[in-house]
């Protein structure tokens, strides 16, 4: 089987990812592909990950800035990651050999074709690099708009409703579950994020679950709350989460919450995710706001929104001209690249993880 989530993605601080965790940890063995656009990280990413995903369960991670291309594969059960390591995610081996290892695909690539096209691959490549920082910048003043309005809305919202009515949620998930022993465990996984397609969420777990609910909630604050004190009281319960934030924000705004164990997602539609879905669960989150003291802010959250859509539109008009700017020099690199061999490399840790898996299953 196969899981859906993004790498990572800007924010306020530059690119995070909770991947270099793993990446640096001694748990899973790292491949860390190294070379330029159009050397075939993605692509050789896709093949491993299909392959492994007939005999164990796989995450891939997708691009931040290009939802089509893939930026890591984990293979659980080998205990395998697969992970493209140059800019913005650059990494390096902290073990070399024992625990990670650099597979330099440069090494396939013919020279002097891209020495052909030198200028124009230069050109380029700056060119994609002031645009990535011009949409980091957009994406650090949606941030802040949202913060603003986080900010705003958090005096209003009625905390001990809303633990109420999430402790309410939780009993009603365990109702005919035992309480387990120890306090379950939270991880992070990332399922929005700012794209050139606009902010998008990736609604593969929502799908596959067997109960979906979705917390609508235009203020940020409510739907968050609701969902911070839903983990807390899972995880008492004994049961591990998975937490997805919203990674433009500096307030630790929290979006979307995983229990893989008894299938259950709960989601935000916000004015940034803009989630519909006509078979989930709905919880309106305005019951949970003092409409009273609200009032003399109408203008403001109304500015406000009007203020994240102007900006989200021109985020992703700038990471799709980033992108067209990436295919321009990836087709350089393309030309110059030999992929018989770069098949040959991925059909030998394609290998490599198959032992892998049969030590650890033996």
């Amino acid at each position: 089987m196969i899981h859906n989530f993004f790498f990572g993605g800007v924010t306020p601080n530059g690119f995070s990812t909770q991947i270099a965790q793993i990446i640096n940890g001694k748990e899973y063995y790292t491949y860390i592909l190294k070379g330029g656009p159009g050397t075939g990280k993605s692509r050789m990413m896709k093949t491993i990950a299909e392959r492994c995903a007939k005999d164990e369960d796989v995450t891939c991670y997708y691009c931040s800035a290009d939802p089509d291309s893939l930026d890591a594969v984990m293979m659980h059960t080998s205990k395998v990651l697969v992970v493209d390591g140059t800019p913005p995610h650059v990494s390096e081996p902290r073990f070399p050999g024992i625990c990670q290892e650099i597979v330099a695909l440069g090494q396939y690539w013919d020279k002097a074709v891209l020495q052909e096209n030198r200028e124009k691959i230069i050109k380029a490549t700056e060119l994609n690099k002031s645009m990535m920082a011009g949409a980091a910048n957009y994406s650090r003043a949606l941030g802040l708009i949202c913060d603003d309005t986080y900010a705003c809305a958090e005096g209003f919202a009625d905390r001990k409703r809303i633990e109420e009515a999430a402790w309410g949620f939780c009993e009603g998930l365990f109702e005919n579950l035992e309480r387990r022993n120890g306090r379950g465990r939270q991880s992070i996984c990332q399922l929005s994020i700012m794209t050139r397609n606009g902010y998008t969420t990736l609604q593969g777990a929502a799908g596959s679950c067997r109960r979906l609910c979705i917390l609508d909630d235009e203020l940020f604050a409510a739907s968050s709350m609701f969902i911070d004190f839903a983990a807390a009281q899972i995880m008492e319960y004994g049961y591990d989460i998975k937490l997805s934030p919203c990674l433009i924000s500096e307030r630790s705004i929290s979006e979307h919450l995983l229990i893989d164990e008894i299938s259950t997602v709960l989601m935000t539609s916000n004015p940034l995710t803009q989630i519909t879905n006509a078979k989930a669960e709905h919880i309106d989150c305005s019951i949970y706001y003092d409409k009273d003291q609200m009032q003399p802010y109408e203008k403001h959250f109304a500015a406000n929104h009007l203020l994240m859509e102007t900006i989200s539109g021109a985020s992703r008009e700038m990471l799709e001209d980033a992108k067209r700017v990436h295919d321009e020099m990836e087709q350089y690199y393309i030309c110059a690249m030999d992929f018989n061999a770069l098949d040959s490399v991925c059909e030998k840790i394609c290998e490599e993880i198959e032992q892998r898996r049969h030590r650890k299953t033996d």
